[in-house]
C-alpha cells in the first residue's frame, strides 16, 4: 500500500483514509475540478483530520492538504463537537 509523509504525518492511500466526495465540485483548477477531500492522518498513535479542495486521486493535491491542514484546525474542532 502506498504511502505519503508529509510534516510528520502519515497518510495511508486507501479508501479507509481518504474520502473524496466526487459529486460535489468545490473549484476548478485549469480544466479539473477540485472535489471536497478529507484526509485521516497519522500523527504518531493519534489521527488527525484535514480537509481541502483536490482533484480526483492526485497525490500532490492531498500532499497540499497535509501541508496546510493546520490553518484550520479550529474548524475541524468546531466540527468534532457535540450539536446536544
Amino acid at each position: 500500500m502506498k504511502r505519503l509523509y508529509r510534516n510528520g504525518l502519515e497518510l495511508p492511500v486507501d479508501d479507509a483514509h481518504i474520502y473524496q466526495r466526487r459529486g460535489t465540485v468545490l473549484a476548478y483548477k485549469g480544466l479539473e475540478p477540485l472535489h471536497f477531500t478529507v484526509l485521516k492522518c497519522r500523527d504518531g498513535k493519534a489521527v488527525r483530520t484535514y480537509f481541502g479542495a483536490a482533484r480526483a486521486d492526485s497525490l500532490s493535491d492531498f500532499e497540499t492538504i497535509m501541508d496546510y491542514g493546520d490553518k484550520i484546525s479550529l474548524v475541524t474542532a468546531w466540527l468534532g463537537q457535540s450539536t446536544s
